[in-house]
């Protein structure tokens, strides 16, 4: 029988890494190891004395039990205590009276005897050169330059839409729209169909308006175009109708879109055509940069009150071609209007009128005037502004989220930042839930700050539309 290659013997297995090396040429392990190894000097270091089953995992000694955990350690309130030496004083007039720097200045110590001359002051003259000159209308509003496009982005890139657009607003003369004007950004949302288009001015954002419902044969798709939920439209209610219509584009409730105008289509036909409906005020087209013709898109703003001048606007037709004709400013969902341009005399007086719409209830609420940009750099303090305001919130219901927008990470003091910076927004799952912690909150001081709180809209927070 034919010799075959043995393997490796037994013996020459390498002893157990828990086994002592002393052990292996000992008959009797069990005496010397009861007696030197597992209890022996040093024995219990190595590790010999200790069962394997209650060993860490880590081979670090574990103190779960030895501190209580960090829920039960008592935080400090930030609610409802003022600074020292701003007790009984709101936030609002402490800003107002110009005691606080603003962004980009200088910092600057004050004592006690200043605050208290500053706020005694403010006491007869109520009011700041900033807070004087600020003058607020909805066209004033970052919703207000905001559109939101679907399109079909399967057949088309989303840098194509975007020059087309620019290209659209470089290529023909708007009214009121300048060449600095034409930048605009593009944001994806959750839905890949779905963008946010932002503008530098809400004029241009109405200029790309008219271009809703548009099929656009070079890009293969159908531009949808609408205004956010938050989009309040500006509505003076001036009756006053000038000799010679305006040749601007005068963002109002009363500004119509005309589409599917002959091209070359003169002026003064067009005035001919929507005279007899309604008084003009302003009548503004769109024209070639090089021809200076008519483009086939035209805003004109009508005063009138008849309920059917959209109808009968409709009807109309140049050269048996009839036109298109919507509403260029309208939230027809909402409705929300503003008839009153919000100044320091005005403002609190016309928010008690009927001049501003009132916000529809909503499951977000939006909490304003809680912290100041510095605390969100600090992640130690951000996490406290979030624990604190989560359990003030669910005292009066279910909070499903809690956002709170941050800065750049390379934020320094005086540095612009977004507009949502500084805002809280909480999401409840019920209506009732958001109503009743906004009527808690609203008024009440976190970190000496007293708190201003509004609803905002679903879809508009799901999108990012801050």
């Amino acid at each position: 029988m034919e010799n075959l290659p043995r393997g490796p013997r037994r013996d020459y297995r390498r002893p157990r890494n828990d086994r002592d090396p002393r052990d292996v040429h000992r008959d009797h392990r069990g005496p010397y190891r009861e007696q030197h190894g597992y209890y022996g000097e040093g024995g219990y270091e190595r590790g010999y004395a200790r069962n394997r089953e209650y060993r860490p995992a880590n081979g670090r000694p574990s103190f779960q039990n030895s501190c209580p955990p960090l829920e039960k350690i008592a935080r400090v309130s930030l609610w409802d205590k003022p600074a020292p030496g701003f007790e009984g004083v709101s936030a609002a007039r402490a800003k107002a009276c110009g005691l606080f720097p603003e962004p980009g200045e200088p910092s600057r110590t004050t004592d006690q005897a200043e605050i208290q001359r500053l706020l005694s002051h403010a006491a007869t003259n109520y009011r700041s050169q900033a807070f004087q000159d600020s003058k607020l209308t909805p066209l004033d509003s970052r919703v207000a330059k905001m559109l939101i496009l679907r399109a079909d982005f399967s057949v088309v890139r989303l840098e194509r839409v975007k020059k087309y657009l620019e290209n659209y607003l470089l290529a023909n003369i708007v009214p009121n729209v300048n060449y600095e004007d034409v930048k605009i950004q593009m944001h994806p949302t959750q839905d890949p169909n779905t963008v946010i288009v932002h503008t530098l001015r809400s004029t241009v954002a109405t200029a790309l308006f008219a271009l809703t419902g548009l099929e656009v044969l070079e890009l293969n798709t159908t531009l949808c175009l609408e205004r956010p939920k938050e989009y309040v439209v500006f509505n003076p209610n001036d009756t006053s109708v000038p000799q010679e219509p305006l040749e601007d584009v005068v963002e109002s409730s009363q500004l119509y879109v005309a589409r599917n105008v002959p091209y070359g289509t003169p002026r003064e036909k067009l005035l001919e055509l929507l005279q007899p409906l309604a008084k003009v005020r302003s009548l503004a087209q769109v024209l070639d940069k090089l021809t200076y013709e008519s483009k086939g898109v035209a805003f004109f703003e009508m005063v009138s009150e008849d309920p059917d001048i959209l109808t009968k606007l409709n009807k109309l037709a140049i050269d048996d071609q009839e036109l298109q004709i919507f509403r260029a400013c309208e939230n027809p969902e909402r409705k929300y209007e503003q008839a009153v341009i919000l100044s320091a005399e005005t403002l609190f007086g016309a928010l008690q009128s009927d001049k501003i719409s009132p916000h529809a209830p909503s499951e977000i609420v939006q909490f304003l005037n809680c912290v100041a940009v510095e605390d969100l750099v600090d992640s130690v303090k951000y996490n406290d502004i979030k624990v604190a305001f989560e359990a003030e919130c669910s005292y009066h219901g279910h909070p499903e989220k809690v956002l709170i927008p941050r800065p750049e990470g390379d934020f320094r003091p005086g540095m612009p930042t977004k507009p949502e910076v500084g805002r809280i927004f909480v999401k409840f799952p019920t209506l009732q839930e958001a109503q009743k912690c906004a009527e808690s909150l609203a008024g009440r001081k976190f970190n000496g700050r007293t708190i201003l709180a509004a609803f905002y809209e679903p879809d508009d927070f799901s999108r990012a539309l801050f």
